[in-house]
């Protein structure tokens, strides 16, 4: 019989966890000095999760100290989960809490070398669709020639629709060297999957679990060895999926594609990696064996 303290035990890599919201509930709330109502809840797709940021988490964080202390937070419930490689997004936001790029840069340089011999963490710049796109153009570049950012991902509606305003970070993001990521085919077809993978010419998706309904574009994810980064209790709770027992990954995974298990915002889900798999395991969907392979395959690439 398997359990979380087994996998907790398993070392693992976390790849889509946006850090201002990637730690526990009742981490959180100490440090803000509320409660959210009827928190952590199933809700209703990402409206109603886009309505408690609004009215909740983005207004507590004002500063530089609360951006440190979130992306802090983030880590230490990371560790104690035993992850030991953590690909966490930070959102082109926090530039202007910290008053530029150099204090941005520097600070996220100052966490990693905080908690270096106990995770390695690998910072990703986050950009959403909607953040005013001068922004965006004035501060990623510079973020990105840093050297510090190991990824870049994308995030928003799952259009077609405005993606030529990104083009050109992508392509430097390339030139760079750093790992593209963009969010897609979670409430997408497998059709706008393949459009985002050839448009930025992506090394992997952050859920992708729309490409399970086209065998072909499954095929395409494998033969290119592109990654799926998914997040099954974010896909159940906002309505993506139906149940764990129903979550398409076991499709995916059969075709070839590779998957990582995340947490995407474990403050809204409120299950570690090492719960997913313990979850995964008990619903049937993978046998405990499957899972520690999978966690395996993807550790150090």
């Amino acid at each position: 019989m398997s359990s979380v303290a087994d996998f907790i035990a398993h070392p693992k890599l976390e790849a889509h966890n946006h850090m201002n919201l990637g730690m526990r509930y009742a981490t959180y709330t100490p440090w803000a000095g509320f409660t959210i109502p009827d928190f952590p809840r199933k809700l209703n797709g990402l409206g109603e999760m886009h309505e408690i940021i609004g009215q909740y988490t983005r207004p507590r964080a004002k500063t530089a100290q609360d951006a440190r202390d979130l992306f802090t937070m983030a880590l230490k419930d990371a560790v104690a989960d035993g992850v030991t490689i953590l690909e966490g997004s930070i959102d082109t936001q926090f530039v202007g809490h910290c008053g530029g790029v150099d204090p941005f840069i520097r600070m996220i340089s100052e966490i990693r070398d905080e908690f270096a011999d106990k995770i390695d963490f690998r910072p990703e710049m986050g950009m959403g669709k909607t953040f005013p796109k001068e922004k965006i153009q004035a501060w990623v570049p510079a973020c990105l020639e840093s050297g510090v950012f190991k990824s870049i991902d994308l995030y928003g509606p799952e259009v077609f629709e405005g993606l030529d305003d990104f083009k050109n970070i992508f392509e430097l993001a390339g030139k760079l060297g750093i790992k593209r990521k963009a969010h897609v085919g979670e409430f997408s077809s497998a059709e706008t999957v393949a459009q985002f993978i050839d448009f930025f010419e992506l090394d992997e998706v952050q859920h992708g679990i729309g490409a399970a309904k086209d065998d072909k574009v499954l095929q395409m994810l494998a033969d290119k060895k592109i990654r799926c980064n998914v997040t099954p209790c974010s896909n159940e709770m906002l309505g993506a999926v139906p149940s764990l027992k129903e979550h398409p990954m076991r499709r995916m995974w059969e075709a070839g594609v590779r998957i990582t298990i995340n947490t995407d915002d474990l403050l809204f889900f409120n299950r570690s990696v090492s719960e997913q798999c313990y979850d995964l395991v008990e619903c049937g969907l993978f046998t405990q064996e499957e899972m520690f392979a999978l966690l395996d395959s993807e550790l150090n690439t």
